[in-house]
């Protein structure tokens, strides 16, 4: 996602939707960038995420992080802690399992980061959803924020719905369906649009 991409992408959506026209003048320029360089780390922090609300993934994150002493979570860092770290960063046992798990699969050559990034995105996620712990809103965040796909639309996540309902005057949340059908003039980028639809709930 270079400036030139961003540009055409953000051009796109001001000339296809009113909605986002209003919302692109009021917060800028698109500052979504991926993780290209620590894809494990992308995933990991999509696990932490899970059912929590931005700031407090965030917190948490930073949290486990510092225990580490690192930037970035690594294989190899997670492959060493022990499991009573726990509680002390506010990771659930389980989502600590997963990542772990993760770690393992990366060590052992079962997960390739290399090799999925030559892959589709319907790819990428049935190849993800195949390891404990990830589910389709996991992989398809990792498809936003990790590898920065441009076409992604997660119409699942809680967060997306809720700002479709308030930015679109909507009576209730949209189903999985309207979000797909009112996001079709978005195509091919809306994983873009929808970074501005959550910048409403910041």
């Amino acid at each position: 996602m270079n400036q030139s991409f961003m540009t055409k992408a953000v051009d796109h959506l001001r000339n296809s939707d009113t909605t986002l026209y209003t919302l692109i003048e009021k917060y800028g320029p698109c500052t979504l960038r991926p993780s290209l360089n620590n894809l494990f780390h992308a995933l990991a922090s999509s696990i932490i995420s899970q059912q929590l609300s931005i700031h407090a993934a965030k917190a948490i994150e930073a949290k486990f992080l510092d225990s580490l002493g690192a930037q970035y979570f690594t294989p190899e860092d997670i492959l060493k802690i022990p499991s009573t770290i726990s509680p002390i960063v506010g990771v659930s046992k389980a989502k600590l399992r997963y990542i772990r798990g993760l770690a393992l699969a990366v060590e052992s050559g079962n997960l390739n980061f290399t090799s999925i990034l030559k892959n589709k995105d319907e790819e990428i996620i049935s190849k993800l959803i195949s390891f404990s712990g990830i589910g389709t809103w996991t992989a398809e965040m990792f498809l936003i924020f990790g590898l920065g796909r441009p076409d992604v639309l997660s119409a699942s996540d809680a967060a997306l719905r809720k700002a479709f309902k308030v930015n679109y005057k909507l009576s209730e949340p949209p189903s999985a369906e309207e979000m797909i059908s009112i996001s079709k003039p978005w195509r091919p980028y809306r994983s873009i649009a929808s970074w501005y639809l959550w910048r409403t709930l910041d």
